[in-house]
């Protein structure tokens, strides 16, 4: 898995603990699997099972689920409150 930091995410990476923790998890309804992805700098309770990615200065650590992980995982800074958010293979979610 490629694993790409725009500038924002390293600086605001940067300035919360040098970790990035993205969790991929499905949701399934009438239409199909929706996998997303959370993305935070809080460690969490559990943290085995993430695989870690050394970006840029930064670990990027990975919990999948089932269908696998992205070719290509890109984490950005967005929004108004300016948060972390993750593409799955240029997408903000995987169907």
């Amino acid at each position: 898995m490629e694993v790409i930091l725009s500038e924002a995410a390293v600086d605001h990476a940067s300035r919360h603990g040098g970790h990035i923790y993205v969790q991929a998890h499905t949701h399934r309804c009438c239409s199909g699997a929706l996998t997303l992805a959370d993305v935070t700098t809080t460690p969490p309770t559990d943290p085995s099972g993430y695989r870690p990615f050394e970006v840029d200065g930064i670990a990027v650590c990975y919990l999948g689920d089932e269908v696998g992980a992205p070719q290509q995982l890109s984490i950005d800074v967005r929004g108004l409150r300016r948060r972390l958010v993750a593409f799955w293979d240029g997408c903000a979610y995987r169907m």
